[in-house]
């Protein structure tokens, strides 16, 4: 009997508890994202050594690593997301809605247009 479900699960479990132990950590997220790739690489056989190869089973397969990876992946986006907010936030209650703040403000676009090339 195959164990998919049951291995995938536990491999986003223990990404999961790896995350939040980064504590929004850039670098520590990245590395855990790293790990969960890993452990779906070794619960997800090689399409070839599947007894019944078909696509249908390959797409199963890929789309949960996908969908999984994406989600590592967009949690690192998010922690990058959340440090620009608070560089905004430490600087104090401003509207970057105003000209006032426009260096600012063009700032905050350019990282937020890096977070989500780099990430989504």
């Amino acid at each position: 009997m195959t164990e998919f479900s049951i291995k995938m699960a536990r491999c986003i479990a223990d990404w999961s508890e790896k995350a939040v132990a980064c504590n929004g950590n850039v670098e520590c997220l990245d590395d855990s994202a790293r790990d969960l790739r890993k452990c779906l690489d070794s619960v997800f056989p090689y399409s070839k050594n599947i007894e019944f190869e078909s696509d249908k089973v390959n797409y199963i397969l890929s789309s949960v690593f996908f969908l999984a990876s994406r989600l590592a992946k967009a949690s690192v986006g998010l922690a990058e997301f959340d440090t620009s907010i608070t560089k905004i936030e430490q600087i104090g209650k401003v509207s970057l809605e105003e000209g006032e703040n426009k260096k600012l403000y063009q700032k905050f676009e350019n990282e937020l247009d890096e977070i989500l090339s780099k990430y989504f």
